[in-house]
């Protein structure tokens, strides 16, 4: 039978301590929890092989031995790298950067979304970019308004919809050779957005358009959307 697995590895970014899960988070990392009989990571990765993607880095950092015994279980074989507890997603990444040999898929480890990788590799290989993210139009819960110096209302917009980064991207090989050691060094996501920002005066970053389910969970509140609705996005 003719392999169509892509040959791309993609690279699972879950080291960060999840802090706005609050309690959630004390014993155990966030892409272990449970939406439905399954953890999130398993939701992912599941998703992800339907893809023909079969090839991972796991990035960690929280409770990284707790995962590692997770995924030496559920996926043997995988590459599995500790960042330490207090390195930023973009240093995580670039620490495994001997492994990027051609473009790789970027996946944070708590989002959940049902995108047409062959398509995206695709899309960001005819850009010719360093970088593509994943960009999904999603409805402000609440009005915005800006005012002058003196109080008065100049803007308002009720409930508007904005492009957001979804969590999801593509690089390609040469991408860390385009930034300096103080934007990959930054805690947390700084240097993503520092990176980001970077490339698109560079015009560096092409954006992928993604219209269909996806859910971030980085709150109590999400997690109890995505237990509510998960079989709308995924179905074991």
């Amino acid at each position: 039978m003719k392999n169509n697995s892509y040959g791309y590895k993609m690279i699972i970014v879950c080291g960060g301590r999840g802090r706005r899960m609050g309690k959630l988070t004390n014993n155990v990392p966030k892409p272990l929890i449970k939406v439905g009989k399954k953890t999130i990571i398993e939701h992912k990765i599941h998703y992800y092989k339907s893809q023909n993607l079969k090839n991972f880095i796991f990035c960690l950092g929280y409770k990284s031995t707790q995962m590692k015994k997770f995924l030496d279980k559920k996926l043997p074989g995988s590459l599995i790298h500790d960042g330490g507890l207090n390195t930023g997603i973009l240093k995580r990444i670039f620490l495994v950067k001997e492994y990027i040999k051609n473009n790789i898929i970027i996946s944070y480890g708590d989002t959940l979304a049902k995108i047409n990788f062959r398509d995206l590799l695709k899309n960001h290989k005819k850009s010719k970019c360093a970088l593509t993210i994943v960009a999904a139009p999603i409805q402000n819960p609440f009005g915005l308004v800006n005012w002058n110096s003196v109080g008065k209302a100049t803007f308002f917009n009720e409930k508007p919809i904005l492009n957001h980064f979804i969590g999801y991207a593509v690089i390609s090989k040469n991408f860390f050779s385009k930034l300096n050691k103080r934007v990959i060094n930054l805690k947390d996501g700084k240097g993503i957005v520092e990176a980001i920002k970077y490339l698109i005066k560079k015009k560096q970053v092409n954006i992928y358009k993604f219209n269909n389910l996806q859910v971030t969970i980085n709150s109590p509140e999400e997690l109890n959307y995505a237990r509510l609705n998960y079989k709308k996005y995924f179905t074991f």
